[in-house]
């Protein structure tokens, strides 16, 4: 797949050469950002950096219709490819008009055509605002990132998922390159925001992805994902699986471990997902044996002063059982959801703000 994404982008196209065009918005564009080695979703796009006469940032996601040639039929890819950036489109659009304040939301978008390249010179692109750095990029800069501002960006996570869940939108592919950082908030709190809604499933929406049964990162999916199972139920199997990544992003920020890291580490090599020939419930006894371990080793490095309250947060969000997961009090509750977040959002925020205030946790 490498050496034909190579041959589809050596293709002359406008998408490869947009540097120095300025775009109906305003916006002119810069240089391209570098391919990020761990992006899974947006496979279909060139991203670029731009600006604006008045100084706003931003980057751009362009659609490179070259990606079309890439095997199969032309014409059925060229379909795939343009519906998938549509969605895209479409669905960040959406979230800026609801104003979701923890998701990266579209800020302008349309087509141009270049002169030169024939049918490829045809351009639809979308401008998102520029983020600062991504999570491992804000960790890896600093030894010193304190307590407070983990806490910060763990309840932006959060307040994001929530955000699409209540619009019924699922991110499926929550994972440290798909939060990122942004300057702190006039309140001077750190800000962090989700990325990447390439994989995302909405709600009466249908996308080809809908069937697929890992829709985002083998690295960072959920234990049944990674063991082949689909769950029956619709909210199960899209919000549960966020509520893991979600869970498991939150251990990355406080100790450079994932859960799957982690799980894999205590698995014995026959029962893990590559190797395992079995099925997802004659899994999960080894499973939960396994996570038992995890949360030793994530519980002695969690700040001390925390440990008391991430962990248990941590165990109900990444329980490998998808029918269990979710805060205890939400799941006894006879309405709602048992993924609903408000409970995981509330107990952050008031971690982050007593920490602030150097009282106890």
């Amino acid at each position: 797949m490498g050496d034909q994404m190579g041959i589809a982008d050596s293709i002359p196209n406008a998408a490869n050469s947009l540097e120095g065009v300025e775009l109906p918005g305003g916006w002119t564009i810069h240089r391209k950002r570098d391919i990020d080695p761990d992006a899974t979703g947006g496979n279909f796009g060139i991203c670029y950096f731009a600006s604006r006469p008045d100084g706003t940032q931003g980057f751009v996601k362009v659609l490179n219709i070259a990606r079309a040639f890439i095997g199969g039929n032309f014409v059925d890819n060229m379909r795939a490819l343009t519906n998938a950036f549509a969605a895209e489109r479409d669905l960040c659009l959406m979230c800026g008009e609801r104003r979701l304040s923890r998701v990266v939301v579209a800020i302008d978008h349309g087509e141009i055509f270049i002169d030169g390249f024939g049918v490829l010179g045809s351009v639809s692109y979308i401008v998102f605002e520029l983020a600062t750095h991504d999570v491992r990029k804000a960790l890896s800069m600093s030894t010193d990132i304190d307590d407070v501002v983990r806490l910060e960006y763990a309840h932006s996570m959060a307040l994001g998922l929530r955000q699409l869940h209540s619009i019924h939108v699922a991110h499926q592919d929550v994972k440290p390159s798909n939060f990122l950082v942004f300057p702190n908030d006039s309140g001077g709190r750190s800000v962090g925001k989700l990325a990447d809604l390439g994989q995302a499933h909405r709600s009466g929406h249908p996308s080809p992805l809908d069937s697929a049964i890992m829709p985002g990162d083998p690295a960072y999916a959920p234990p049944e994902q990674l063991y082949r199972f689909a769950h029956p139920d619709e909210r199960t199997r899209r919000e549960a699986a966020d509520l893991y990544q979600l869970g498991s992003l939150i251990s990355f920020t406080f100790t450079a471990w994932t859960m799957n890291a982690l799980l894999a580490y205590e698995l014995a090599p026959e029962l893990h997902w590559a190797r395992f020939g079995d099925s997802f419930d004659a899994a999960i006894p080894y499973l939960e044996d396994a996570f038992a371990g995890a949360l030793e080793h994530i519980a002695t490095r969690f700040p001390a002063a925390l440990t008391g309250s991430l962990t248990p947060m941590v165990e109900y969000l990444c329980e490998p059982d998808p029918t269990k997961r979710g805060h205890p009090v939400t799941r006894r509750q006879a309405h709602g959801s048992p993924y609903a977040l408000d409970r995981v959002v509330s107990a952050l925020d008031l971690l982050a703000r007593r920490r602030a205030l150097g009282t106890s946790s």
